[in-house]
């Protein structure tokens, strides 16, 4: 199969430090991101590169990943540094679970998700990129938490197969793309397989991802400067460039329904490198021909 070769468009919002968590709230209409080290959450309308930021929530601490709560609870699910939080529409702020409390100061959690039955998927890494150091953990409100992964060295993106019976997930420190075997109804994974793995010395690493309605699998490449479309087999499908290197996160909605959106990032670069790319930091769009999956809400008890 002939690989697809598109380029995205930089939005005309401000670039941010870390850009992550890009998701697309379709109930409320808007595009949703966070910067990480600044503890910022944004919330745009978005119709092609046009975001109209309606609302920047600010949190204390580092604010990794951002879930949409489901109606008629508001606001949103948030992890900020070890915890899980319920961020209110008010900017009121409730601790729900602390996953990674016992870890203090040396671990954080990252990217985190929710399933359709309203369960949050939140990893962790080591702030220093210790391998082996990070978790994947479960949580909701009727079931509680638990730790259902340990030896990860970066957890990042998640996302599910749109018949509900594939969960993927991505170890940035391992370089790998996988996919596990997923009950809805009890949130049980099976083993993994191997869906992708690149050479994170020459490829960069996969990160943050989101699922279309084909089944297809978008990555971020964090030092690729580019988002991969896989086949749940491993086909490298499309391939969207970015003019940043460190795309982060990705999510398919705006005013359209078929917009790729991504996020990157400007974190650890030296100024020269900043020189180079203006554009680092900022939020991209390109048109895509397949809707994304609708993003998973959480529930709150």
């Amino acid at each position: 199969m002939t690989v697809r070769h598109e380029s995205a468009e930089p939005c005309d919002v401000d670039p941010v430090e870390l850009g992550e968590s890009c998701r697309w709230d379709a109930i409320r209409r808007e595009l949703l991101w966070v910067d990480v080290l600044r503890g910022d959450l944004f919330r745009a309308t978005a119709a092609g590169t046009h975001l109209e930021v309606l609302e920047r929530v600010h949190v204390d601490g580092h604010l990794t990943s951002v879930s949409p709560v489901e109606p008629p609870a508001d606001g949103w699910v948030v992890t900020v540094t070890r915890s899980v939080v319920h961020l209110g529409v008010d900017g009121t702020c409730r601790e729900l679970a602390a996953p990674e409390h016992h870890n203090a100061p040396r671990v954080r959690l990252n990217d985190g998700c929710c399933d359709r039955a309203g369960r949050l998927w939140v990893g962790s890494m080591a702030y220093d990129n210790t391998p082996g150091a990070g978790s994947l953990y479960r949580f909701s409100s009727r079931e509680g938490l638990e730790r259902v992964r340990e030896g990860v060295t970066i957890s990042n993106g998640i996302g599910w197969s749109p018949d509900g019976t594939e969960m993927y997930y991505v170890d940035s420190g391992a370089a790998t793309l996988e996919a596990l075997d997923f009950d809805e109804a009890t949130g049980r994974i099976g083993d993994p397989r191997l869906v992708a793995a690149l050479d994170g010395a020459e490829e960069g690493v996969p990160d943050g991802l989101c699922v279309d309605a084909e089944g297809a699998i978008w990555v971020a490449v964090w030092g690729g400067g580019e988002v991969r479309r896989y086949s749940p087999a491993g086909e490298l499908i499309a391939v969207v460039g970015v003019a940043a290197s460190q795309p982060s996160s990705c999510a398919i909605g705006g005013a359209s329904g078929t917009t790729l959106y991504v996020t990157s990032a400007r974190e650890g670069m030296s100024a020269s490198q900043l020189a180079g790319e203006p554009l680092a930091g900022a939020v991209f769009a390109c048109p895509v021909d397949v809707p994304g999956l609708p993003v998973g809400r959480f529930r709150l008890a």
